[in-house]
């Protein structure tokens, strides 16, 4: 009879061990969020108040965090200095070329993208009296579209005037971003096996997590990247079959917003959609909308997943949820860093618990 009173107490004992276990486990996550979100308030706070500097050198540690295996492959047959030289060269000559054509494109067709804007708030207005739904007159309309055009430029504008409030500002933030980049690039094992060994944990530990946020992040840009080409592709090709004008710039629009998870989304689509109904109608605005919607909700799905292995997979919610925080906190470059950045804690919290579990 005690043997078995005695199981019981054990039992009973193991029990409490475990929930007492579980609370403290739980009580030290919740203590780590808290943290973490203190640190992300006061780090906001810090790099808006020298985001001159910050936004550049956080440029510079993702854009080498992506082309560090660049380097590495003519590391093979050069020294590093000079391969990290040539490839700085070439990114700097491929982004300078592509913002002079994407802005001469827009600047370029100004008032055609205004003219047909204009021509498909016509016909929402047509369509609208016919409804008898009062919507002020077409003039209203036109001044309504412009103010939210010009909204999205100063938008824009604000943004790189807030980070760089003068032009020698920008040359200088440029500078560091550059010089920042190089350095990155050259020296990219012993700067991430110092972080490693600075991050509180063993510096076999430190490495593998270094390892595995620079995997999630090349995966979370080369998967968006491959996928908003295709998008893109999809439909600037459906604007060309339809007659659309401005195919081209419908394309780049798409492909560049693809970088800001749903909010980008959401402007390349009514871009393309109004252009095709002010040009085409109804029914070319209607496929154009069907094929939007299959390429950014089905394909890039699809593209993305595959290329992640479906190990980025992050929930909608969480995705736009991060991004409206990003955004407010930290503007343009914080809305479309945020969602890689939240693949990249989960990617780290998996390699910790794992490690918890061992």
């Amino acid at each position: 009879m005690s043997e078995v009173s005695d199981d019981s107490v054990e039992r009973q004992r193991l029990r409490v061990e475990r929930r007492d276990l579980k609370l403290r486990t739980w009580g030290l996550r919740s203590w780590w969020f808290v943290g973490i979100a203190a640190a992300a308030a006061i780090l906001a706070g810090a790099i808006g108040a020298v985001s001159g500097l910050v936004v550049p050198l956080v440029v510079a540690v993702v854009v080498g965090m992506l082309f560090v295996p660049s380097v590495d492959f003519l590391d093979r047959y050069m020294p590093r200095a000079l391969a990290a030289a040539i490839v700085l060269t070439a990114l700097v000559g491929v982004a300078v070329a592509a913002i002079a054509v994407s802005v001469a494109g827009v600047v370029g067709q100004a008032d055609e993208i205004a003219a047909q804007l204009e021509a498909g708030s016509d016909q929402l207005i047509e369509w609208a009296e016919e409804l008898d739904l009062e919507v002020g007159g077409s003039g209203q309309l036109v001044d309504g579209l412009a103010d939210v055009w010009d909204f999205a430029i100063s938008g824009v504008v604000g943004l790189a005037g807030t980070v760089f409030s003068t032009a020698t500002a920008f040359l200088a933030g440029s500078f560091v971003g550059v010089f920042m980049l190089y350095f990155i690039l050259a020296d990219w094992n012993r700067l991430a096996n110092w972080v490693g060994d600075h991050l509180g944990v063993s510096s076999e530990v430190g490495r593998g997590i270094v390892d595995d946020a620079t995997w999630s992040m090349r995966q979370y840009f080369a998967a968006l990247t491959v996928a908003s080409v295709v998008v893109a592709v999809m439909v600037g090709l459906t604007a060309a079959i339809l007659g659309v004008p401005l195919a081209f710039t419908i394309a780049m629009v798409t492909m560049l917003t693809a970088y800001i998870p749903y909010l980008g989304a959401l402007f390349s689509g009514a871009f393309a959609v109004l252009i095709a109904l002010g040009s085409g109608g109804f029914e070319d605005a209607l496929i154009m909308l069907l094929v939007i919607l299959v390429a950014q909700n089905v394909v890039q799905t699809i593209v993305q997943t595959k290329m992640s292995e479906g190990r980025l997979s992050l929930h909608p919610i969480v995705i736009f949820g991060s991004t409206i925080a990003g955004g407010a906190t930290l503007g343009l470059l914080g809305a479309a860093l945020s969602t890689p950045v939240v693949a990249l804690c989960v990617t780290v919290q998996r390699r910790l618990a794992k490690l918890e579990r061992e």
